[in-house]
């Protein structure tokens, strides 16, 4: 492992949440409702949603068939879903992986409504990256930042690319999505967090770990407002009965960046 990989460890191990903290918390600070996840019935017009729709359909030209898209850590699957739509379209079949099942459960629902054929795999990346096979396009939207050895993930992301005109498609943050909550980690736990991994930092993973120098995005996104008091309450591992305080915590707390970095490339 380089010197690439070794400061994206160093840096995301230092982001945990410290044990004693855990032990109190009254919930799971990390589990995502499923039903925030629901994907828009309408497809956003993204730089993400552009490079993975361009290489669909140059796989398909390739082929002369329909392809298959892959979405890790797909949560309801948007990010797929918007690559497959609208018709006519490159894409014949998606596949969700999300370590959640209530989330594949989403994901399969708007399959469904929307009459595309899908598969799900339920686990974490990589270690289902064999159930999950290989495909013409691979897409992984904001998981980046949950992963501390960013090696095999990228290299599963890559080898489950088959032959063809296909590629990788990845978007996320250009910091850690929950960077913005240091300052209340400091105020109610006395928690100082070291700077958050970048985007910079996983192109240099990519470039050094498996020789891939990404085409590189970076747009801004329509504002996104903070989460509510509740949520962000269970973020901090913090009790229901806290939430008052944090709601008046947010009011310090700078506004949310917007801007969002996509990453793509073909093996």
């Amino acid at each position: 492992m380089g010197g690439a990989a070794d400061r994206w460890r160093e840096l995301q191990s230092g982001r945990g949440i410290p044990e004693h903290i855990r032990r109190a918390a009254p919930a799971d600070p990390w589990t995502h409702r499923a039903a925030d996840f629901a994907p828009a019935a309408e497809p956003v017009d993204t730089p993400s949603r552009a490079a993975a729709r361009a290489l669909a359909e140059r796989a398909a030209a390739r082929s002369c068939a329909g392809v298959s898209v892959l979405d890790v850590g797909c949560g309801g699957g948007d990010a797929a879903f918007a690559a497959a739509l609208p018709d006519p379209s490159p894409v014949a079949r998606v596949v969700g992986v999300d370590r959640q099942a209530d989330m594949l459960a989403v994901f399969a629902a708007a399959a469904r409504e929307r009459g595309i054929p899908y598969g799900t795999v339920h686990g974490t990346w990589p270690d289902v990256a064999d159930d999950a096979g290989r495909h013409d396009v691979v897409l992984c939207h904001h998981v980046l930042h949950n992963v501390v050895d960013l090696p095999p993930f990228l290299a599963a992301l890559h080898a489950a690319v088959r032959g063809g005109a296909g590629g990788v498609v990845i978007e996320m943050l250009p910091e850690h999505p929950m960077a913005w909550l240091d300052p209340l980690w400091a105020r109610f736990h006395d928690l100082h967090r070291p700077p958050s991994a970048t985007a910079d930092d996983a192109v240099a993973v990519l470039r050094e770990e498996l020789g891939v120098d990404p085409e590189v995005r970076r747009w801004t996104r329509d504002r996104r407002l903070p989460h509510d008091a509740a949520w962000v309450t269970r973020r901090l591992c913090l009790p229901a009965s806290r939430t008052a305080e944090v709601d008046a915590a947010l009011r310090d707390v700078p506004p949310r960046r917007t801007d969002v970095v996509t990453l793509a490339w073909s093996p």
